[in-house]
């Protein structure tokens, strides 16, 4: 099992430099500063890679036989439907005001923010919905 640890860790770290070296050599001015930072941002989800691919079949019990059946999941569905609901809110108000105000905005920071947005919504009513059923 430590070798399986090991092999995924090894994963999420080789994907991370391959991202920040990929990042970097798109601006080679700036390659080591953009290549540490994006491998960095990145070995978080590159390590959820490696567990993936090396972990994810081998630990803890088998699921429920009903997954969709069980609370978490019925959680899970409201939050994320219900956080939909805002982010289209959110995203056409945010439109609007942006055109009414003839304002511009780099399409990768309205991006950004719509994502955090969106994970924002989803984890505060998801804690929500936890907190009421305890």
């Amino acid at each position: 099992m430590v070798v399986r640890h090991v092999a995924a860790a090894v994963t999420g770290l080789l994907v991370a430099a391959a991202i920040g070296l990929a990042a970097g050599a798109f601006a080679p001015e700036e390659f080591w500063l953009r290549a540490v930072v994006f491998a960095a941002c990145t070995v978080g989800p590159a390590y959820g890679l490696g567990w993936l691919l090396f972990l994810s079949g081998v630990t803890g019990d088998a699921p429920p036989p009903h997954v969709e059946e069980t609370i978490e999941h019925q959680w899970w569905q409201r939050s994320a439907s219900a956080a939909f609901l805002d982010l289209l809110v959110v995203a056409g108000v945010g439109s609007a005001a942006l055109s009414v105000a003839d304002l511009e905005l780099a399409a990768s920071t309205a991006l950004a923010a719509v994502i955090m947005f969106a994970f924002l919504d989803v984890g505060v009513r998801l804690t929500v919905l936890r907190r009421r059923a305890a």
